[in-house]
C-alpha cells in the first residue's frame, strides 16, 4: 500500500487535485497503471499523522504457494523513482522469508506438544517460535523503514492489522517526524 499525504481537507490542494476524488482515500486492489487522476509521479505534499493521504496502493498477498502466507513480488508502478524494484524484491523476499519460517509446521507442532505436557505452563513463560518470528518481522519492518523507505518519503506499515493480507506502503513528507506517528496494535 502506498500513501502519498496530502493537506488538510478544508484547506486548498497543493498540487491541484480534482474534487471528484474522495478527501480520505479508500483502499483498493492494484490493476494495472494508475488511474489519470492519481498522485502518481507527483512530489509528497503534508506531514504524516496531520494530512490524509492522497492514495493507497497495496502490496497484495500472494496465493500460489496455497495456503502459505507470503506477499506478492511484483513491484507497483507508482513507486517508480522513489525505490528502485531491486530494493523492493529484496523487502518482499526478507519479509515472506519470516512469515514462512513463522507459520512452519515443525515449529508449530513442538510448541503444542510442549504446551500440552507443561498443562499450558510453558506459554506462560516462554514465547512461541510464531511469536519470536513476528518480533523479528516487526523489527524487520522497522529496519526497513529506516533505511530504504524512509528515505525516500515512503513509511512501510505493519500488516498485522489487516490480517497479513497486504502490506502498506505510505508517502510522507518527513520522515524524521515518521517514528513519532506509527500506529502499533
Amino acid at each position: 500500500m502506498f500513501q502519498l499525504a496530502s493537506l488538510h481537507p478544508r484547506s486548498k490542494c497543493f498540487p491541484p487535485c480534482s474534487r471528484s476524488r474522495s478527501l480520505i482515500p479508500k483502499s483498493s486492489y492494484y490493476f494495472g497503471p494508475p488511474p489519470p487522476g492519481s498522485a502518481y509521479g507527483s512530489h509528497p505534499v503534508g506531514q504524516i499523522g496531520l494530512h490524509h493521504p492522497r492514495e493507497i496502493i497495496r502490496v497484495e498477498r500472494d496465493y500460489t504457494g496455497g495456503e502459505l502466507i507470503q506477499f506478492a513480488p511484483i513491484y507497483p508502478l507508482e513507486l517508480e523513482g522513489r525505490i528502485t524494484p531491486t530494493q523492493f524484491l529484496e523487502s518482499m523476499n526478507s519479509i515472506n522469508e519470516i512469515l514462512i519460517s513463522a507459520h512452519s509446521f515443525r515449529h508449530a507442532m513442538t510448541d503444542n506438544l510442549l504446551s500440552v505436557f507443561t498443562l499450558h505452563l510453558s506459554t506462560v513463560l516462554l514465547n512461541t517460535h510464531y511469536e519470536k518470528e513476528m518480533k523479528r518481522l516487526q523489527q524487520l519492518f522497522d529496519e526497513l523503514n529506516m533505511e530504504v523507505y524512509n528515505p525516500s518519503g515512503l513509511n512501510l506499515l505493519w500488516p498485522h492489522k489487516v490480517a497479513f493480507l497486504f502490506v502498506s506502503l505510505h508517502n510522507v513528507n518527513s520522515w524524521l517526524l515518521l517514528n513519532h506517528f506509527i500506529a502499533r496494535d
